[in-house]
């Protein structure tokens, strides 16, 4: 029998066990091995055959569940290859020096197999495969102390995880952004990454911004990092289109922002960020919003700031991804509007931004808050260039953080919060899933890959299975298939829903909305 998996979407085997006199953060390591040890004597138990065999002799001693598999290191294999000197074997010896892989059978947990192995006669020692990383990806950049949302020293947790998601990208020159807004103006943080835009404001190709609005705003979606200026912006690498619809008073006709936005669909733009809003609904913008996601565009706009019920335009459209603000604890920001159409909150209180000169500047408003979403699909869009608008709102969405600003923040979506506070770590992880982990037998399947933290109570997955190549995809519904441990997520099947015990099949595994 076959089992052939196809798989869409990180390739580290992690989860969380306890750690002997563990006193600082959790541990993480391998979830489907251990590292194993023999002692000396085994040596002279082993037959004279092939390693396998040597290895399979070894396993046996252990008394373990069916499942259960042996390995050498690559190391250990490296140096067996060498010609050993008077040995009288055909076959040489698994050196018992060196520690061995034992793969966990089925069912078979780390702590369990570990506290099992330790009581047995043969065994030197048992202990998981803890996993250490280099440090967390933080920017040389005097400022980025004072950006709280990237690290916050008040609450760790408020902050939207942007040094883990740098751990995975820091966005790309591939992918080009349009700031619509006021202009920006050219200072050392946006060198070389710029490109022309017009400014439909006052009909002219001089896109200088006269405000300070869209230089905030692009300084906290792509300012550059690294380069011993101020702070970082969330994306270091996009290219930057600033497009002028707005004019010296911060203030613009709907005829500007639809141009602005035709501007930047035509000039081949990924992400727009309009950080704009009005009270009325203007059918040429809605036209143009439309025309842009329908090309590929990914449209993120602010929620407003009046702290009422109702968005702004174009917020109010089902069609915008559109962002709310929170404060530093956490809280929904109070002057943060709030409707049905809100897709997710920002941090957007006391904001660390760029003025004309370059200067230090603290900005509050959900103007703030939907750049640094917009620098988030900027760096989706680095590892999934063809990534649509709903493909982002769907690892916005499922990513976000729930239940963590106050009786407001109620399970699932709420018209204050949306589907919860950005978390763009949560999102560049769902964004790169792939399948790392496959195990098999006659009658079962179990699949395994990293997933994010919230993956338990966001449950963002969904199964799909065919027979043949040419068939379609067909979902599996089983809901208690699935199993969630810190930074891991299991699917099991036993081939009632597919027969794979009779037949090849295929898998894939899929986001589904958000829950």
């Amino acid at each position: 029998m076959l089992i052939r998996v196809a798989l869409l979407l990180i390739s580290l085997l992690i989860c969380v066990v306890s750690a002997r006199a563990a006193t600082g953060p959790k541990a993480y390591c391998s979830t489907n091995h251990l590292i194993v040890r023999f002692k000396p004597q085994v040596a002279s138990m082993l037959p004279d055959t092939a390693t396998t065999n040597q290895l399979s002799s070894m396993l046996a001693h252990l008394g373990l569940p069916r499942g259960a598999e042996l390995r050498e290191t690559p190391l250990a294999r490296h140096f067996r290859s060498r010609p050993a000197a008077n040995s009288r074997r055909r076959h040489e010896p698994v050196d018992s020096r060196h520690f061995l892989y034992l793969r966990l059978p089925p069912r078979l947990t780390i702590d369990e197999c570990v506290r099992r192995l330790e009581a047995h006669p043969l065994i030197d020692y048992a202990e998981p495969d803890w996993i250490g990383a280099a440090a967390t990806t933080i920017p040389a950049d005097p400022n980025f102390a004072d950006q709280w949302y990237h690290q916050n020293s008040t609450k760790p947790s408020a902050s939207i995880q942007t040094p883990l998601a740098w751990d995975i990208t820091r966005g790309s020159a591939n992918v080009l952004v349009a700031v619509i807004d006021s202009g920006i103006m050219p200072l050392p943080e946006f060198a070389g990454r710029t490109v022309p835009g017009y400014n439909f404001a006052y009909d002219e190709a001089d896109t200088t911004d006269d405000n300070g609005h869209g230089t905030a705003v692009a300084s906290v979606l792509c300012a550059s990092a690294n380069n011993g200026i101020r702070g970082a912006g969330v994306d270091w690498n996009c290219r930057i289109m600033p497009i002028k619809v707005l004019d010296d008073w911060n203030t613009g006709f709907y005829s500007w922002w639809a141009q602005g936005i035709d501007f930047a669909v035509s000039n081949g733009c990924k992400i727009i960020n309009f950080s704009g809003g009005g009270t009325a609904y203007g059918q040429t913008v809605a036209r143009a919003i439309t025309n842009a996601i329908a090309h590929g565009v990914i449209f993120v706009t602010a929620a407003g700031n009046e702290g009422g019920n109702v968005l702004g335009f174009p917020g109010s459209l089902d069609a915008s991804i559109t962002v709310g603000a929170t404060d530093r604890n956490d809280q929904r920001a109070e002057f943060s509007d709030s409707g049905p159409q809100l897709d997710l909150v920002a941090p957007g209180e006391d904001i660390a931004t760029l003025g004309l000169d370059g200067e230090l500047w603290f900005d509050t408003g959900t103007s703030f808050s939907t750049p640094m979403v917009a620098g988030v699909c900027a760096l989706l869009a680095a590892v999934r260039p063809n990534l649509t608008q709903a493909e982002a709102l769907q690892l916005l969405c499922s990513g976000a953080e729930d239940q963590v600003g106050g009786i407001t923040d109620t399970p699932g979506f709420d018209t204050s919060h949306g589907w919860g506070r950005l978390n763009a770590y949560h999102s560049l992880l769902l964004a790169t899933t792939q399948v790392d982990q496959v195990r098999r037998t006659y009658n079962h399947v179990e699949l395994s890959w990293v997933s994010p933290a919230n993956a338990g109570s966001r449950q963002p997955y969904q199964v799909e299975y065919k027979s043949s190549l040419g068939s379609g995809w067909v979902p599996l519904t089983n809901p208690s298939a699935f199993r969630y441990e810190a930074g891991r997520t299991y699917w099991n099947d036993d081939g009632s829903e597919t027969g794979i015990a009779t037949s090849t099949v295929y898998f894939r595994v899929k986001l589904r909305p958000p829950q």
